[in-house]
This record gives structure tokens, sequence and C-alpha cells, in this order.
């Protein structure tokens, strides 16, 4: 990753907007860029490299998910350029709480613990930037503690759609990890909504006709 490119990365990370352009420039030099191939691990849950590290997407998307012990898979959420992930173990230093791996050939730029810490010493603005990012991940869990618990597939499927903005291109098994269900119930349901006229089913894409027929199912229990 060329250095311009990472300093309009840094740029776009709520994190590290309010520093002035030498610092980033020195971050720039703190920082290491990674790329994976699709499919290839990031980290893995409980994995502690002794120093955690900030993680920014520069290309590609990146899945952070979680495994039962027969190995089914929840994707707990999908990030593209600009988006932070891995920020839990970035701040306590602890292990990584979930999984992430590379959905689709990925650039990723970490910032090592030590550095982000010694910068919101410095620079205390940071962590307004970092509260609202960790605000925005409360909310994001809670929406989808209350999908899997209280809503019925149709309607998570629904939610996902309206709330994702990458969602139009995902696979159906994808989609299925996702929303906690089988492929199958997500093949159903997609072929039931796109007989309604809500949304039409294209090559490998989910257009949406119909946006708030479509959000009124998601609203629904």
């Amino acid at each position: 990753m060329e250095l311009q490119e990472r300093r309009g990365l840094l740029r776009l990370c709520p994190y590290f907007q309010p520093l002035s352009d030498q610092l980033i420039d020195a971050l720039c030099r703190a920082v290491d860029a990674h790329t994976y191939p699709p499919g290839a691990g990031i980290f893995t849950e409980g994995q502690d490299e002794g120093s955690a590290a900030l993680h920014i997407v520069g290309s590609g998307t990146v899945r952070v998910f979680k495994l039962s012990p027969d190995g089914r898979e929840q994707v707990l959420r999908l990030f593209q350029h600009g988006d932070t992930f891995a920020d839990v173990a970035a701040f306590d230093g602890g292990a990584y709480p979930a999984n992430a791996d590379a959905v689709e050939a990925s650039e990723v730029l970490r910032v090592p613990r030590r550095v982000l810490l010694e910068l919101m010493r410095a620079h205390p603005e940071i962590a307004i930037g970092a509260l609202q990012v960790m605000a925005g991940r409360l909310r994001h869990m809670t929406s989808l503690v209350e999908d899997l618990s209280l809503r019925r597939v149709m309607s998570r499927i629904a939610r996902l759609l309206v709330t994702n903005p990458y969602s139009d291109h995902l696979t159906q098994a994808q989609m299925a990890t996702m929303v906690g269900t089988a492929r199958e119930m997500i093949n159903r349901s997609l072929h039931t909504l796109a007989d309604r006229g809500v949304i039409e089913l294209g090559a490998g894409a989910v257009i949406v006709l119909d946006a708030e027929e479509l959000q009124r199912i998601a609203d629904a229990p």
C-alpha cells in the first residue's frame, strides 16, 4: 500500500481524523499492511499475538464471525474500505474474541496496540472517535441479538437487506451465516420476496424493487 493510500485510509478512520498531517505521516510509518487471498484467515478467536492491533480494511471485504463447537458459523459483521475491526483486542490487549477472514482478496492495515495507546494518551480527542465507533458496535450487536432471538427468518433477511450495505451481493450461504438459519431457508424466503414483487433476484445480486414494503417486513416481529 502506497504512502498516499495509507494517509487517505487513516483519514477515513474516526480514531485519527483529529490528527495533524504531520502525525498522520508519522503514523503511516508505524503501521504495516497485509494482503489476504479469498478465504485466508486474519486471526482466530482466542489468538493472542502478544501485541494486538487495530485493523483497518484498505480494500476487499472482511468478515468477523463466531464458530460453534460443531462447526456452525454466525457472522457478526462484514467490513469494507475504511472500516475498523479487532477494536476490542486493540484496547484491552486480550485475545481476539472472534475469528476474521477475507471474503475476497483484501488488504488490511494494522495499527499496533502500543502505537494506538500512545497516540490516545498524547491526543485524548482520539477517544471521542473511539467512543463513537464502539457505540456503533454496541448498537449493531444489540440489533443482532434482537434479530436472532425475536424475529422470524423472513424479517431477519429483510432487515439484512435493508441495513447491510454489502448484502445485495452476498451468497445465500453467507446470508445464512449472518441471519442464523439454513441456506435452504434463505433460498425459500428470497423467492417468496421475489414472488411478492419486493425484490428481484439477478445474477449474483439482489435488487430491491419495493423498499417501503421491505422495510415493513424488516420491522415485523
